[in-house]
């Protein structure tokens, strides 16, 4: 027959002599005990969370007809879309295009330096 008393008497030696050792393997189990209950709660919230949030496959079935919203009212002589050429005529031209001249492209080119030079900074 196994004498477990003599077991004990081992086993509370062992514990007496690393009483540190121990300690330490006791707290570092609780602490992976905690965290694996941490994880699986969280898994198990998250799944109750995506069952609740889960929607439900409805057919859709059309017994009246569709309301169209009401909206601004657009006002008469209004387009609202057209359809643009490819080119410009020499009337659009002459009418929407302002030739700049040298000192504003001189300017366009130093704001664009500058936001080259912010880009790479110290850059080689």
């Amino acid at each position: 027959m196994i004498d477990f008393e003599e077991y004990i008497e081992k086993l509370r030696d062992l514990i007496e002599d690393n009483r540190k050792i121990v300690i330490i393997s006791c707290a570092g189990l609780l602490f992976v005990f905690v965290i694996l209950a941490f994880f699986v709660a969280r898994s198990d919230m998250k799944a109750k969370a995506a069952k609740r949030n889960r929607i439900e496959e409805t057919k859709l079935v059309i017994d009246q007809p569709l309301m169209i919203p009401e909206g601004p009212i657009v006002p008469s002589g209004y387009i609202t879309n057209r359809k643009t050429e490819k080119n410009w005529s020499d009337e659009e031209v002459e009418n929407w295009f302002t030739q700049p001249d040298s000192e504003e492209v001189e300017k366009l080119g130093k704001a664009n330096d500058r936001i080259i030079n912010e880009i790479i900074g110290a850059a080689p």
